[in-house]
């Protein structure tokens, strides 16, 4: 899907990855509609081996008026592709293809027709020539290969650790998800081969967390630090939830460069000017001493955001109210809990 932007997207360069959250909200419940002149559900069964579905046949070309497909007539295609090459048997099913990811992402009531760049696709068991030729289905934007099981998550544990991530064989990784809350929505851009997969379901546990705290009283008018922020989903909640002060660090490089463009990506909804203050290309995958990296304000809020190890972060900043905790399933976040702050710490 192509959006006017002047961002430019860090992994392929182009302008049409990101757009202002503000214009990819306002038409997010018809983004993947089927229009009136669109086939009806191909009703292809996900369980049931390719030759079978060849067999009773399936039409794959597009909308004559909208020009959208079916997602079930995608994965076909891309699983014909596959068996093509070899990395699939015939008695592979459209559950053997991969997990796909609309590159909008957002809680759907029905599958979604897909236009052009709509999907990325991660898959198991697969090359760069089979991922060559899956991106020249016009609805594929990028395909990135699984290192490892879904298990394992893709990052940093902690800032000793080797770093695991996919690998993006073809095509540009960059999606978002859009993410709901009391307070509003923000678009949370992340380069998905290098960013854990999250907020799948409509009312994400995490954002549960920050609306039971906002009803007690806490986050508005306070200093929040945000000290695993990932792409900065967390953080920059709170600033929709009238936090004075956001302090989001994280030790991750890419996930460093994902919040720099949310804050950008989402400057009109959290009404801030963001100023850079070190070249990231500069800084070291994984960082240690905090590094001071961007600075934002406005509509009665600041943002300041670093880079490193978080145990750091608290030596050098000691004055919050409410700091979040929010580290990956097999990390033992109560290891990261300090009781002498003197202000409250959740762990999410």
């Amino acid at each position: 899907m192509t959006v006017e932007t002047s961002i430019h997207c860090p992994t392929c360069g182009g302008s049409g990855c990101i757009g202002p959250s503000g214009n990819i909200l306002d038409n997010l419940y018809t983004m993947y509609m089927a229009c009136s002149d669109c086939q009806t559900d191909p009703k292809i069964q996900k369980d049931v081996p390719f030759w079978i579905i060849k067999q009773e046949g399936y039409d794959n070309t597009q909308c004559n008026n909208c020009g959208a497909r079916h997602l079930d007539i995608v994965m076909a295609d891309a699983l014909a592709v596959m068996i093509k090459h070899g990395c699939r048997n015939n008695e592979a099913r459209l559950f053997d293809v991969g997990t796909p990811l609309i590159t909008i992402g957002c809680p759907l009531a029905f599958a979604p027709r897909l236009k052009t760049d709509n999907l990325i696709l991660i898959a198991d068991n697969i090359d760069r020539q089979v991922a060559g030729e899956l991106v020249n289905i016009p609805e594929i934007k990028g395909v990135i290969k699984r290192i490892g099981t879904p298990a394992q998550s893709v990052g940093i544990l902690d800032t000793d650790s080797e770093p695991h991530t996919y690998e993006l064989l073809a095509g540009c990784d960059m999606r978002c998800d859009v993410v709901a809350s009391g307070f509003g929505e923000l678009c949370i851009y992340k380069s998905q081969s290098k960013i854990h997969i999250e907020f799948g379901r409509e009312s994400p546990e995490k954002i549960q967390v920050l609306e039971r705290l906002y009803m007690q009283g806490h986050l508005a008018g306070e200093i929040v630090i945000d000290g695993f922020c990932g792409p900065g989903t967390l953080g920059l909640m709170c600033v929709l939830a009238g936090a004075k002060h956001v302090i989001l660090n994280d030790a991750w490089k890419t996930a460093i460069e994902n919040t720099l463009l949310n804050i950008e990506a989402n400057k009109d909804i959290l009404g801030v000017e963001l100023e850079k203050l070190v070249d990231t290309s500069t800084m070291p995958d994984i960082g240690d001493e905090p590094v001071h990296v961007a600075h934002a304000k406005g509509n009665g809020c600041v943002i300041d955001l670093f880079h490193g190890d978080f145990r750091k972060l608290l030596e050098v900043v000691d004055d919050f109210d409410t700091c979040l905790i929010d580290t990956y399933p097999s990390v033992n976040a109560a290891g990261f809990v300090k009781d002498d702050t003197g202000g409250r710490m959740v762990i999410i």
